[in-house]
């Protein structure tokens, strides 16, 4: 490790930032109808610290100012190109013959699409100081964040109108209330260009660790786990105690023994992941790499999320493999400092300060509220990992503390002819008599911990909603 740390001090940098336009991806079957930029944009000269990104501008006929919207992955440590881009919501994804599928539900349909490998060691993105690879954390992440988007409207001042959209899942719930109060204060300084900060939306988000986590009673109800395992979940440890233990370095033995019994219980061995209780497991003999994570971190992520998904249950392993090519690398304009790892989905040299899992983002939510900014937490159904009820408490809770009114009943949306998943807004009268909705919790029929890609039509209905600032839609009675 401190050979490679060496290593970085001597990279070739850029000192400034630069956007490079994608002509054709490979294996891309024929021209698209949207323009995609790629590269890098220094966050900061003096250490070399640089983030990577891939956009797509919005698939268009018309000449319509369509929204921005910025995406992020969580982990901490996880890519948003392989998960968003390829594997979620972007234009693509790799086919078993190595060409590359156009998504029909790409939510560049809707608006521009950004995507940014965050924070440096994720994918692409890197330092050229050894020391920012130690111990990073939220605040950093969010500092970092807005200054990539700043300097990113400088490389493209056509979009600096655009109507502006922040959005991600699992822990981009601590990324994105983070940046978006970041983005609030700097709106607020004395000659600058404000950014035009709309709404955030958080997918499955980790919000406070002493409700977003508990999974117990979501398992018992699906008949995932017994009736004692979950007793033993009420009164030796729960989730949040699991995750807090190896967070400080804290393990005990009766976690150990109760987390054991759950995955044994679950199946977790034998292909059912904690990320989705419905999909089978891969059963492609493939020798690509699967995605991994480092560390205490990853140890957490090994025992809690065993990640898995809906629909093709081989594509990350197509992903690995595709994103690892030097012609989609070269593409790309990736990789230009010639990196010594190959990309990942979450395996990465940085180390995040785990104390951070500990850190309470309700506050930060409801005071985005305060400043006028709308919030949508919505969840999968299937995710055990996050589950809709835990979020739900925290929507409820947000309304409650804030004296938001119920503005629709509980109830199903759709997505075409079919129930989509459930949903409840919050808000106040406005002045003019209409009212003015700061805060909707959504469920999606089916989805499991990453929404777009298990549930994509649902999520795109979704989506669209989101952006337009428009209620979900609601069965005609």
């Amino acid at each position: 490790m401190a050979l490679w740390f060496f290593s970085l001090l001597f990279f070739l940098f850029c000192s400034n930032s630069w956007a490079e336009p994608i002509p054709s991806l490979p294996g891309q079957q024929k021209n698209v109808t949207f323009n995609q930029y790629s590269g890098y944009i220094v966050t900061d000269a003096s250490h070399g610290r640089a983030l990577f990104y891939y956009f797509v501008e919005a698939e268009s006929s018309t000449d319509e100012l369509k929204p921005l919207t910025l995406w992020l992955n969580g982990g901490p440590g996880c890519s948003s190109l392989g998960f968003g881009a390829f594997m979620e919501n972007g234009p693509f994804e790799p086919g078993e013959d190595g060409t590359l599928i156009k998504n029909p539900y790409s939510w560049n349909l809707e608006s521009h699409m950004l995507y940014v490998e965050s924070p440096i060691g994720v994918g692409f993105s890197y330092s050229n100081t050894s020391q920012d690879y130690i111990l990073w954390n939220d605040t950093q992440t969010a500092q970092d964040n807005l200054v990539f988007i700043l300097n990113w409207l400088d490389e493209f001042p056509q979009f600096k109108d655009c109507d502006f959209f922040l959005t991600g899942e699992s822990y981009a719930g601590h990324y994105i209330p983070q940046l978006a109060a970041l983005l609030v204060e700097h709106n607020k300084k004395p000659n600058v260009e404000p950014v035009n900060l709309k709404s955030i939306a958080l997918g499955n988000p980790l919000l406070d660790i002493d409700i977003s986590v508990l999974a117990g009673d979501f398992l018992w109800s699906h008949g995932a786990i017994s009736d004692e395992t979950l007793f033993l979940e009420k009164t030796v440890c729960n989730d949040s105690k699991f995750l807090r233990e190896y967070a400080h370095n804290q393990w005990s033995q009766g976690c150990n023994d109760v987390f054991n019994r759950v995955a044994d219980e679950v199946g977790v061995d034998v292909g059912v992941g904690l990320g989705d209780l419905l999909l089978p497991k891969c059963t492609s003999s493939s020798k690509a790499e699967q995605f991994r994570f480092k560390g205490k971190l990853g140890k957490i992520h090994e025992a809690v999320d065993k990640r898995a998904k809906i629909g093709d249950p081989c594509l990350d392993r197509r992903i690995f493999t595709y994103l690892n090519k030097p012609e989609v690398q070269k593409a790309l304009h990736a990789n230009t400092t010639h990196l010594p790892f190959h990309w990942d989905f979450c395996l990465g040299p940085l180390v995040y300060q785990e104390a951070n899992l500990d850190m309470n983002i309700i506050p930060v939510v409801s005071d985005l509220i305060n400043e006028g900014i709308p919030v949508l937490l919505y969840n999968g159904d299937q995710d055990a990992k996050i589950p809709l009820t835990q979020t739900r408490i925290i929507a409820t809770n947000i309304a409650k503390d804030l004296n938001l009114i119920p503005l629709t009943d509980y109830g199903p949306w759709f997505d075409q002819k079919q129930v989509g998943g459930w949903t409840q807004s919050f808000g106040a009268p406005a002045r003019d008599g209409k009212n003015v909705t700061y805060l909707t919790f959504a469920t999606v029929r089916g989805a499991a911990h990453e929404v777009p890609f298990t549930s994509p039509s649902q999520a795109l209905t979704m989506f669209q909603s989101f952006v337009t600032g428009t209620p979900l839609p609601r069965p005609s009675l």
